[in-house]
C-alpha cells in the first residue's frame, strides 16, 4: 500500500483555550472509545473540565481509558484518581518514582515485579500528550493538561504552544502506540510499517526510523532549517548537522525562550548556542512568555508535537509528533515563526565573556548532566 501524502483532515491551533475549547467539545461527541496520554495532568480550572468531560463521556458508555506520567504528575492521584476510578475510567500510570512503593494504578501486585518496573522506567517517562476519539481522530500537541496554557487564567503569561487535530489512515499507529504503552508490550510487538505522517519513538524501529528521518530532513534541507524548541541540548550528531548546514549556506534559525520552567535548562544550554553562534547558526532568545512549543522546520517540510531537541526527546522519553500537509497550514507556522522571531533578541555570544568565571564552570559542569537532561 502507497503510504499517505497528507491527512484527510488536519486543524492547526496556537491557543491552548481553543485547542482544549474545541478538544472538550469533540470528547463531548465520541461515541466507543477514547485514547488520553499527558506528561502533566494536574490540578486546576482546566483539570476540572477534562476530568467532568471525561466522566461524562465513561457514563454515556465510552470506554475511555488514560496514561499519566508519573513524574510529571506527581498528585494526579490524590487529585483526580478516585472520582475517574469510581466513573469507570481505565488510569494507568507509565512511570512512577522508584522510592514510591505504594501500589499505584496500572502496577502489578507482587511488590518485587513493582520495584523491577519503577527501576525498568525509571529513565524512560511519557511525555506524549494527545487524544484518540473513537479511532478517527487524533489531537496531538505540546499542550498539557494545565492552567499554564490557558489565557483565561495566566493571562499574557499563558504557555505559547502549537496543536494539531488531524484525520486520517496513519491513526492506526497511535492506537498501537497507545496499547504497547498501557499494556506494557515489548518493543518487538511492532507494527508491519513505519507511519509516513506521524512521528513515533515507541519501539526499537521507530525510534531509528525518527531519528533518521529528522537528521535525513536536516541533511537535505537546501534554504532552511527552522527550529524552535524549550529544551536545547541536542544529541551530537544533530548539532554538528546544523552547524555543518550552517557553513554550507542553509538559512539555519533557532528560538529558544528566555524564560523557562527548569532553570537549569539556561546554563546547559548557553554553552552550546554560543558554539552553533559562532558557526553561523541565527539564535534568537524568546522574550514575551515561556515558549513551550516544539516547531521542526526543513525548507517545506513541518513537524509539530512533543519532541524537544534534547537528549531526553530523542533518547529516553516517548514523544509524538505530526507531519503537517495543508498548505495553508504550512503557510501559518512560518508567518508565526517570524513573528516569533521579531519578538525576540538576537543571540549575543559575548554573554558568555561576561559571565564570571565561576558561573563559566558551573555551565561547563551541568552540560556534563546532557545526556539526563
Amino acid at each position: 500500500m502507497k503510504k499517505p501524502t497528507a491527512w484527510e483532515e488536519e486543524e492547526l491551533f496556537s491557543s491552548g483555550d481553543e485547542y482544549f475549547a474545541q478538544l472538550l467539545r469533540a470528547i463531548d461527541a465520541a461515541k466507543f472509545n477514547l485514547m488520553m496520554e499527558s506528561y502533566i495532568f494536574e490540578k486546576g480550572i482546566l483539570g476540572d473540565r477534562m476530568v467532568g468531560h471525561l466522566i461524562a463521556a465513561s457514563r454515556r458508555g465510552v470506554k475511555v481509558r488514560l496514561i499519566i506520567d508519573g513524574w510529571g504528575s506527581p498528585t494526579f492521584v490524590q487529585d483526580y484518581f478516585p472520582q475517574m476510578k469510581e466513573a469507570g475510567i481505565h488510569v494507568k500510570f507509565y512511570r512512577v518514582s522508584p522510592w514510591i512503593l505504594k501500589r499505584m494504578p496500572g502496577d502489578p501486585d507482587n511488590l518485587l515485579r513493582r520495584l523491577v518496573l519503577r527501576w525498568k522506567q525509571v529513565n524512560r517517562g511519557n511525555h506524549r500528550k494527545f487524544c484518540l476519539l473513537d479511532r478517527r481522530e487524533l489531537w496531538v500537541g505540546s499542550f498539557n493538561v494545565s492552567d499554564k496554557h490557558l489565557r483565561e487564567v495566566e493571562g499574557d503569561a499563558a504557555w505559547k504552544d502549537v496543536g494539531v487535530r488531524v484525520r486520517g489512515h496513519d491513526l492506526m499507529y497511535a492506537r498501537r502506540a497507545f496499547d504497547r504503552a498501557y499494556r506494557g508490550w515489548t518493543a518487538l510487538n511492532l507494527p508491519a510499517r513505519n507511519p509516513s505522517l506521524l512521528l513515533l519513538n515507541d519501539s526499537f524501529l521507530h525510534i531509528r526510523q525518527t531519528r533518521i528521518e529528522q537528521v535525513r530532513r536536516i541533511k537535505k534541507a537546501e534554504q532552511r532549517i527552522w527550529l524552535a524548541t524549550p529544551y536545547f541540548v541536542p544529541i551530537g550528531k544533530v548539532f554538528r548537522l546544523l552547524a555543518r548546514r550552517a557553513r554550507r549556506g542553509v538559512d539555519v534559525r533557532l528560538i529558544i525562550p528566555e524564560k523557562n520552567d527548569v532553570w537549569i535548562m539556561k546554563w546547559i544550554s548557553l554553552p552550546l548556542i554560543r558554539s552553533l553562534s559562532r558557526k553561523g547558526v541565527k539564535i534568537y532568545i524568546y522574550k514575551p512568555r515561556f515558549s513551550h512549543q516544539k516547531v521542526f522546520i526543513t525548507d517545506d517540510w513541518i513537524c509539530v508535537g512533543s519532541t524537544n531537541l534534547n537528549h531526553r526527546s530523542f533518547l529516553h522519553d516517548l514523544e509524538m509528533d505530526v507531519v503537517i500537509t495543508r498548505p495553508e497550514n504550512k503557510k501559518s507556522i512560518l508567518e508565526g515563526y517570524v513573528r516569533d522571531q521579531h519578538l525576540s533578541q538576537p543571540f549575543d555570544s559575548s554573554e558568555w565573556a561576561q559571565l564570571p568565571w565561576w558561573k563559566r564552570a558551573l555551565s561547563s559542569v551541568f552540560l556534563v548532566l546532557k545526556y539526563w537532561s
